[in-house]
């Protein structure tokens, strides 16, 4: 259930910050009360393990969350809190490797864009940062299936 739910609600991100380059917090929220609920409705027994690591989990999204307010949105404030809602679904492995997938992927755009791009895609450096995770998310979806 924790899948489909984090899997959903990807789909939904990844709609709005291509169309629209922000994603609301108000979606941000609801989404973070469903994963809540679904972390309370879970069939899994709750070990100190288990909570440590969705506090080391929720620990890596709120790193991401400091790095964009005081690099100036770099990476995204938004994409921040999506990672701390991740925490409450995915492991810290799980949100490492999203994380991580995201930024190669966003550096080898970003490369394509300055050598290949026109001058206007060398002078914007904005380039929204979901789409970057879809590589890791197909994997993500090859492994649960």
């Amino acid at each position: 259930m924790k899948h489909i739910i984090f899997l959903i609600a990807y789909i939904y991100f990844l709609y709005v910050d291509v169309r629209e380059r922000k994603m609301e917090l108000s979606a941000l929220v609801i989404y973070a009360i469903i994963a809540l609920v679904a972390l309370g409705f879970t069939r899994e027994s709750i070990t100190f393990s288990k909570v440590l690591d969705i506090l080391l989990s929720m620990a890596f999204g709120l790193v991401i969350y400091l790095l964009s307010f005081f690099s100036d949105e770099g990476i995204g404030l938004a994409d921040g809190v999506y990672f701390v809602i991740n925490g409450l679904l995915l492991t810290l492995k799980e949100n490492l490797v999203l994380f991580l997938t995201g930024m190669f992927v966003a550096f080898i755009v970003g490369i394509f864009l300055f050598y290949f791009g026109n001058t206007k895609s060398r002078t914007e450096s904005r380039i929204p940062f979901m789409p970057c995770f879809l590589p890791a998310i197909i994997g993500y979806i090859v492994c649960i299936v």
